[in-house]
Formats: C-alpha cells, structure tokens, sequence
C-alpha cells in the first residue's frame, strides 16, 4: 500500500506526465462534447430540417402546395421508409424528415423488412396483389384505414432516348407523389372506380397496368360481382371490360336500376369477344351501341392512320367532344389500337339517345371473316369506310336521369407498359374516367424537378453555387494567413 502512494506521488509530481494528463483529458472531452453537439444538431435537424438544401434541382425542398396541405391535415399520418439494411434513396429519406418537421401529424419510421416482415402483410392500397417490397414507402392513416404504397416508378419519369435506345431519366416528382399520397390516404372520401367480374372479363393480373395507372391517379379500385350479391354504386363509373359470357336477366336490370341512380359506365368490347349474348347486347342497344361483326383494317395506301407497317395497329382521330377537347388541347391525342373492333353510327339515333364518335379510323375496311378466310387482306363484299372505334353515349331514362356510357373498340393501350410510356393512353384513360365520375380525383399543381444537371454557366451560378465553391476557399485563404508567419518555424 505505502509503495502504491509513493507511486501517485511521483506521478503527481512528474512534470510531463501532469502536463501529458490534463492535455489527454481536455482531447478527450472536446471529443465528449463534439460527440454531443453533433447528437443535438442531428436531432434538431431531423425534428425541424434546418439543413439547406443546396442540390442543383432541390429534391428535399417542399413547396407552397406541400406546406398548405400540411397545414390543414386534420389526421395522423406515419410513413414507413423500407429501404435495404445498408443503404436507400437518400433523397426520399431527407424528404421524409422535412415532412415530418413541418407537421406534427405526420411521423416517419425507416424499416427494413428482415427486421418488420409483418409489414409485408399488413399493407395493401387496393392492387389486388401485394405491393410491399424490400424498397417502397408505405403512407398509412391509422384513422381511415387507407393506404398507398409508393415505389421509384411513382417518384421517377422516363422518355425514351433515341440515339442509345434507352430511357433516360427527365425529372422526379418525390414532393407531388408523397403529398398526394398523404392527402388520398386521409380524405374522408375519394373517387373510386367499379369493374364488373363474374363473366369472364379481364382478370386483376391482365389489366394490373390499368389499375396501376387509376390508383397512381388516387383512385379507388373495386371489383364487383353480381351473381355473388355484390351492391353497384351509381357515384362510382362501372367498368365492362371484354366479357365472354352473358349477363344474367337479373344482373341487367340491375345495371339498369344502377343508371337510372345516376350511375355511368366504361364499357370495351373487343373484336375478339363473342357477339352472341344476348342481355349484354341489348344492354348496349339501350344507349344507342351496335358493334360491327370483325376486325377493322387501315388501307394499306392511308399510311397516316395506322402504325409502321401494320394496317391492323390503327392510329386513329381523336374527335372533339366534351370529353376530349382537353386532351386535343393538350396534344395528347395519340392512340394505337389493335385488332379493334369498330361501332355503327346510325342514320337516327334511338329516342331519349345521344351518340358521339370520340375516336374514328381513316380509309380502313371491315374484314369480319364469315367467309372463312384468315387473312386480312381485304376481300369482295368487306365494307369499307371510316369507322369509330369508340363512342360516346348520353341517354335519359324515364324520370329524366341522364347515364353515360363510353364504349372503346380495343384496351391493348391499357395493358401495354410501352404503349403507356410511348402514347397518350394514360391521359386517355384518366380523361375519360374523370368524365365519367364527375368528381376530380388528386392532382396537385406540384412541377416535377429536373433529373438533368445543366452545364454550369455564369448564367445559372446560383448563390447556394457560390457559397459552396467559396467556403473552402476561404478557409485554404484563412490557413494561408495563419501558417505563412510560421513557415520558418
């Protein structure tokens, strides 16, 4: 013990090794205390996001629209950030902490599904398929029920580049998806869309880009059978799409008590689909719809009215009416049909009937095949023409409700990715639906950012450009006058 005292006491008297001592312990707690400055800081700025953006296009920053939104949300709100275990896009996720800064209804989490797989489970925004997945986010309202599952496809737009043959990355709509998704899942109601099933119409997995396309567009998608007891809601447009078996006769005049409430309906028929059911076709001829038997053909010599050298693939005219004058305002009026099958225009329409043409063909023939040639060259007896391929029908019942249906002659457009990305058909759809509905679904005035970096000129220098290049600058000058004075030392 007496050797252990007289060791501090050399210790305590040993120049060096009190000055060593005192220099470790202030390193040391300047690294305490950096440790805890940068703790706070990171959690003053997750809580309030006072970081600056300084990005060339301002991914994380919110704008007007965002911040109104937010304002008025009068339900909690969490988002659950999936992203792999060693990494995720940085720039949802410093979006995330400015969404959950700027409300108190709104709360973030990062999850991972290795460690939370129930997640997989528990979430699904109407798809018919589960839609979790390793990289996604989940915006969830507790008090509705309702939720919408965002992916990069919803954050990321693409054209297609014609010198690589690639598609390229134009821009990035983060701030408009994630703020249209937080208001969709907290409204109270929200426009929603019916398709009939139980005839053997397209299945959830044939149109999955269609419903894709509506719920992106903050829809509602339900599925309706009638022969199981399910109920028709006439503030909801019904969907037929291509059945291949008859209606019932109490399933159509349960269509019929559903336009007589007011209800509208989108109706395809393909050429492929049988002509022969009976209920279905007088369902039709009640609005004024008569189908030709076959396919419609472009004339080999009208080369503007169909695709590259395919006189089956039409392209057809977008006619003015109501529903379509935006998109030919817009110019995005064009379409491409496959196969279609083409509708008559009657000399007179059928009393209490208004018919209007929406898309007609070019010089094109009807090749309808009774004579048991499978070709589709044209043959004696086809009838030729301009044809419609799909039609608008405005019809007053008894009591003076109005219902309307729109028929389409082809839904290829709908189905195909490409066709998508390369025509008009998702403002096709949306357009015609939203005309149908009569009830706006979510669209916020938010621009998507640019993904292109421009080529850095004096006349794009930015002060937050500045700031960046001259702090360093600053601090190497600063350095400079600092050690300059000592460099004989």
């Amino acid at each position: 013990m007496k050797k252990i005292r007289e060791l501090f006491k050399k210790m305590k008297n040993n120049r060096k090794l009190r000055c060593g001592g005192f220099s470790a312990v202030l390193t040391v707690g300047v690294v305490i205390c950096a440790l805890l400055v940068g703790a706070l800081a990171d959690g003053l700025e997750k809580r309030f996001a006072l970081q600056a953006d300084l990005s060339f296009n301002g991914a994380t920053t919110q704008g007007a629209v965002t911040k109104a939104a937010l304002a008025q949300l009068d339900k909690n709100v969490h988002l659950y950030a999936l992203a792999p275990a060693s990494g995720g896009d940085e720039t949802l996720l410093s979006l995330l902490d400015r969404y959950s800064a700027a409300s108190d209804r709104v709360t973030v989490s990062r999850e991972n599904l290795v460690r939370n797989p129930v997640l997989q489970s528990q979430f699904s925004d109407g798809l018919g398929e589960n839609q979790v997945t390793e990289e996604c986010l989940i915006v969830s309202c507790p008090e509705t029920g309702r939720a919408r599952i965002l992916t990069a496809e919803d954050y990321v737009l693409y054209s297609y580049n014609m010198d690589t043959g690639y598609f390229d990355e134009v821009s990035y709509s983060y701030e408009k998806s994630v703020t249209e998704a937080i208001l969709y899942v907290t409204q109270d109601d929200v426009p929603a869309v019916q398709i009939l099933s139980g005839h053997g119409e397209k299945s959830e997995s044939e149109i999955e880009a269609m419903t894709d396309t509506l719920i992106s567009a903050n829809y509602q998608v339900k599925w309706v059978n009638l022969a199981a007891g399910e109920a028709l809601d006439p503030q909801s447009p019904l969907m037929i799409l291509c059945p291949k078996y008859d209606l019932a006769e109490r399933e159509l005049n349960q269509l019929m008590d559903f336009a007589r409430a007011g209800g509208d309906f989108f109706i395809v028929s393909q050429y492929s689909d049988p002509r022969n059911l009976d209920h279905f076709q007088a369902f039709l001829r009640a609005w004024g719809i008569e189908s030709y038997p076959g396919m419609v053909i472009a004339k080999e010599e009208d080369t503007g009215s169909y695709y590259a050298d395919s006189p089956v693939i039409l392209m057809p005219y977008m006619q003015e009416t109501d529903a379509t004058r935006p998109l030919i305002a817009g110019g995005e009026d064009i379409l491409l049909l496959t196969a279609a099958r083409a509708f008559k225009l009657p000399d007179r329409e059928p009393e209490g009937v208004m018919l209007s043409p929406v898309l007609m063909t070019g010089e094109a023939y009807i090749r309808n095949y009774e004579d048991g040639l499978n070709v589709t060259q044209q043959q004696p007896g086809d009838e030729e023409g301009r044809f419609c391929v799909a039609l608008w029908s405005d019809k007053m019942l008894e009591d003076g409700t109005v219902s309307h249906a729109f028929v389409l002659g082809d839904m290829t457009m709908f189905l195909n990715y490409w066709m998508q990305g390369s025509t008009s058909s998702t403002a096709f759809l949306l357009q015609m639906v939203r005309s149908l509905q009569g009830q706006e679904p979510l669209n916020l005035d938010i621009v998507p950012i640019t993904a292109q970096r421009e080529t850095l000129a004096l006349g794009n220098i930015t002060p937050a450009v500045i700031v960046t290049v001259m702090l360093p600058l600053l601090v190497l000058l600063g350095a400079l006058l600092v050690l300059w004075p000592r460099k004989n030392l």
